[in-house]
């Protein structure tokens, strides 16, 4: 059995020409297993749930997709075209930042999509329309190219790691369960003690409780320094 090589389908025919004349698309295909996947998480798409969506048997799918591991590298790619890849003239950091902004919308859209960016390094069309993009907002820095693939590269681990922490909180459930306030509760006496005086002054010179989006600024704001882009290049 060969392994799977995910530069393969950018490569050959969309379709097999083996066979009878297609009933469907692989773009039809792929916009089937997005909703899955939506609706009931990336567990539940399968070849033949998909071939049974939209109407196919599952052989029929094979001479439009080598493997299931390439129908989720299209699905990645594909949900990757809802960047606004539009060019901009504002500084480095602001574009960046917009970028990584567009990518937490579109991994809440999709939230199956986070985990999978962590572990897989999407080479389609649109993933790499996505890079050179965000290269281009990098143009005018000085950073060598490896260290500017390095700094896209980390901004969408962050975001992606971000989101899944944001996606695993019971949605609109401001309960606080009884583990948390044990854990709060040991953290007030803790600091209480006067063992922490580094800890007490940080949450000391807290204000108050940010929203997700200004922690996600915050958080891309702060790695973005990091890297080399200061906010005298620019913060949206």
């Amino acid at each position: 059995m060969t392994s799977h090589d995910p530069h393969d389908a950018w490569r050959r025919p969309e379709r097999s020409g083996v066979g009878p004349k297609p009933r469907h698309s692989r773009a039809e295909i792929v916009t089937a297993a997005i909703a899955i996947a939506d609706r009931d998480g990336m567990s539940a798409v399968s070849i033949r749930r998909v071939a049974g969506d939209i109407g196919a048997g599952a052989a029929s799918l094979y001479r439009y997709l080598r493997s299931h591991d390439e129908l989720v590298d299209i699905m990645v790619d594909t949900v990757s075209g809802e960047y606004d890849l539009a060019p901009s003239d504002e500084p480095p950091r602001a574009q960046l930042l917009n970028l990584a902004r567009q990518g937490r919308a579109i991994m809440h859209r999709h939230p199956w999509l986070a985990p999978l960016l962590l572990t897989r390094q999407p080479v389609g069309p649109n993933a790499l329309g996505y890079l050179e993009r965000a290269l281009s907002a990098l143009e005018s820095s000085n950073m060598p190219g490896p260290a500017k693939l390095q700094t896209v590269a980390m901004m969408t681990a962050i975001t992606s790691a971000f989101v899944q922490n944001e996606l695993a909180r019971p949605a609109g459930s401001g309960a606080v369960d009884d583990g948390a306030k044990e854990r709060l509760r040991y953290l007030t006496e803790a600091i209480q003690s006067g063992k922490y005086p580094q800890l007490a002054g940080a949450i000391g010179g807290q204000h108050e409780p940010e929203s997700p989006d200004e922690i996600f600024t915050g958080v891309i704001g702060h790695y973005l320094a990091g890297a080399g882009l200061p906010v005298s290049t620019g913060l949206a």
